[in-house]
């Protein structure tokens, strides 16, 4: 990465759940552009902005003055509910 693509790379304070939520939609970004390279922060950016419009991602500012990103306690649930079912499933085998 060169210096200049560096100081264009933006860098988005996320919760471990957004974090994972980012890194699947990269990755499936990746797939379905057939060798389009696409910047990483345009995926996240958009990524964030859909779920800050369903309700799953709120912004706030952290105690450092920055602005951060967190998934709502409604993603959240819905994260823990996706464990136990994947828990339950792996008890059934």
């Amino acid at each position: 990465m060169t210096t200049a693509e560096a100081k264009a790379t933006m860098f988005f304070l996320m919760d471990t759940i957004l974090m994972e939520y980012a890194d699947q939609a990269y990755d499936a970004t990746c797939l379905g552009r057939n060798g389009v390279h696409t910047a990483r922060d345009l995926v996240f950016a958009e990524m964030l902005a859909e779920l800050e419009a369903s309700g799953d991602a709120m912004r706030f500012v952290d105690a450092n003055g920055r602005i951060a990103w967190k998934a709502t306690p409604n993603l959240r649930q819905y994260q823990t509910d996706l464990e136990l079912d994947a828990q339950e499933d792996l008890e059934d085998v």
